[in-house]
């Protein structure tokens, strides 16, 4: 067992440490910002010197009243600039000598002007500070020694304190932000030194969760938390990279065998949903996830049993073999599904191949011993009997014969498989064609060809083809009849050879079948032929990568077609 290590001791220090070193750098920043507005804001000094000025006015606009005769008191008015100052001039006996309004200020809305113009007359003068940095001023007008008058003044903040006001005002506004600033950025400082460490834990965890476990992490040097817990991850990273590998080399060499596999492998959960697949079982799952209807039931029948096996489960047009097994600890069941089809279809073959092959041998083998016992028998000397007995066992041992070197023949095709192929010069390889075959009395031959046609093919083999087409045709067709050779390029850039008779045609329930090995259509079991010519064809068009079909209509005749890849013509013939 593997010795634990002992656990750190806790520090009383370490991060904390750096979060309230952290939060008293902001505290002192506050602090000062504080400090700062409360000395910067000295807005009861400029209502003192609000108050200065406008006493300072008014007893200038006292003395200029004082130098004028009474009638013309309203033009000492006219010196004061500022807008905010408002001013009125009474005479000794509280007559108004100006205007009620002075600059849009009412008379009657000064407040507390009987109690400034009865001060004034007594000689004193008189000072009332307002709200919103308002003053109103009674001053005296002495005229040659003697009291003359009253002027009251009623004025604002004068316009160069605001100014200066405004100004010191933007001056802490901007400190305020300077302070601010510096304060989230040494906020942000101290708290950047302990995320990044943790951030780094962050990224080292997450490479962690994605499976790469080769990269060490970082951080782990150090006395604090967050070093202990980089050391703890680091640990674990470790053991789960050993732990990994095993499992990864493990599901390698399942997952190398599963593919390979020719039998389709699921594991389906009890709801249908298939959890795993390997390459083979795509055919066997629907566009949802699930596993097809056909095999949901006996999914269902393992679930329950235990296990569940079919040996020809039919799915479409396919034949599969099914062995199904509940997987308890996961939930779900392991079905193994192996494609029985062309392994029924080759069995099915073979059993026709050989029975109809025994069938064609028995025939002319049966007719070879016959004569041979006959001719045992006495029918040797007479000549007569002799020579018909004689042409009947050349007759079997010739049929013996094609019989063999066709069977050789599909077997050859069977071997070889799809190989490759040529550009061949269609109007070459269809007169040689023709060429071979000599078409019985009254039945006439037309070869219709596009001008420079090529196909991709074999020649030897396409005229092969040709040749047992044309047979056929000529052994189907009655005189008189017609039978055309044809050839065009389509628009689908192939090439399609037609061999059209006028003979009797194929029955439509016999159209599917004239391409099986053996088969020669109801009728024809006493002809000349075995039933392999036209398998023997269609094996060579499937070597040369194109198609063989038929089209038939009883009693008017049949139309046997050839589709091959279109080839660019060449510059001189080809062969």
């Amino acid at each position: 067992m593997a010795r634990r290590s002992a656990p750190r001791p806790r520090r009383p220090l370490g991060v904390r440490l750096y979060l309230a070193l952290a939060f008293a750098a902001v505290v002192l920043i506050t602090a000062g910002l504080s400090y700062l507005l409360a000395s910067g804001s000295s807005n009861e000094a400029a209502n003192q010197r609000s108050v200065d000025v406008t006493i300072g006015r008014t007893v200038g606009l006292a003395d200029r009243v004082g130098s004028r005769p009474p009638s013309r008191s309203g033009e000492a008015l006219a010196t004061i600039g500022d807008p905010g100052y408002s001013a009125w001039v009474f005479n000794a006996h509280r007559k108004l000598l100006t205007g009620r309004i002075s600059r849009g200020v009412d008379l009657k809305d000064v407040p507390g002007r009987h109690q400034a113009l009865t001060a004034a007359l007594n000689g004193t003068r008189s000072v009332e500070p307002l709200p919103n940095a308002v003053t109103v001023v009674s001053e005296p007008v002495f005229r040659h020694g003697r009291l003359a008058g009253v002027v009251l003044a009623r004025a604002e903040r004068p316009e160069e304190i605001q100014r200066v006001l405004s100004s010191l005002r933007g001056d802490r506004l901007t400190a305020a932000l300077i302070a601010v600033g510096a304060a989230v950025v040494i906020g942000f400082l101290m708290a950047a030194v302990i995320t990044r460490r943790i951030k780094r834990l962050a990224e080292s965890a997450a490479r962690m969760t994605e499976g790469r476990l080769d990269e060490p992490l970082a951080g782990t040097r150090g006395r604090d938390e967050i070093a202990d817990l980089a050391s703890a991850l680091e640990t674990m990273r470790v053991a789960l990279r050993e732990t990994f590998t095993a499992l990864r080399s493990e599901r390698d060499r399942l997952s190398a065998i599963f593919e390979s596999l020719g039998e389709a492998l699921m594991v389906v959960g009890s709801d249908g949903d298939v959890r795993y697949s390997n390459p083979a079982a795509a055919e066997l799952i629907g566009p949802d996830g699930k596993v097809i209807e056909e095999l949901a039931g006996w999914l269902v029948r393992a679930e329950h049993r235990g296990t569940a096996e079919h040996d020809s489960l039919r799915v479409r047009d396919r034949v599969y073999a099914l062995s199904a097994r509940k997987l308890p600890t996961e939930g779900a069941v392991l079905a193994v599904v192996r494609d029985r089809t062309d392994e029924l279809r080759r069995e099915i073959a073979e059993r026709e191949f050989v029975s109809n092959a025994a069938h064609e041998l028995r025939n002319p083998i049966a007719g070879i011993s016959g004569a041979i016992e006959v001719l045992r028998a006495g029918a040797k000397d007479d000549p007569e009997a002799r020579e018909h007995f004689l042409a009947r066992l050349a007759d079997d041992a010739e049929r013996v014969a094609r019989l063999t070197e066709s069977l050789l023949t599909l077997a050859r095709m069977e071997a070889v498989g799809e190989g490759g192929s040529e550009a061949l010069d269609v109007q070459i390889v269809v007169e040689d064609a023709a060429n071979a075959v000599a078409p019985p009395d009254g039945i006439d031959v037309r070869i219709e060809v596009e001008a420079d046609l090529a196909a991709q093919g074999d020649p030897v083999l396409l005229r092969q083809v040709l040749i047992g087409l044309l047979t056929n045709a000529f052994k189907n067709t009655p005189p008189p009849g017609d039978v055309t050779l044809r050839a065009r390029r389509t628009a689908g850039d192939e090439v399609l050879i037609e061999v059209t008779d006028t003979g009797k045609g194929i029955p439509e329930e016999e159209r599917d079948r004239v391409f099986e090995r053996f088969y020669r259509g109801s009728g024809s079991l006493e002809k000349e032929g075995f039933g392999l010519g036209l398998s023997i064809a269609k094996r060579m068009v499937d070597v040369m990568g194109g198609e063989i079909g038929v089209e038939s209509k009883l009693g008017a005749g049949s139309t046997f077609w050839v589709r091959l890849p279109a080839a660019k013509p060449a510059a001189t013939p080809v062969a």
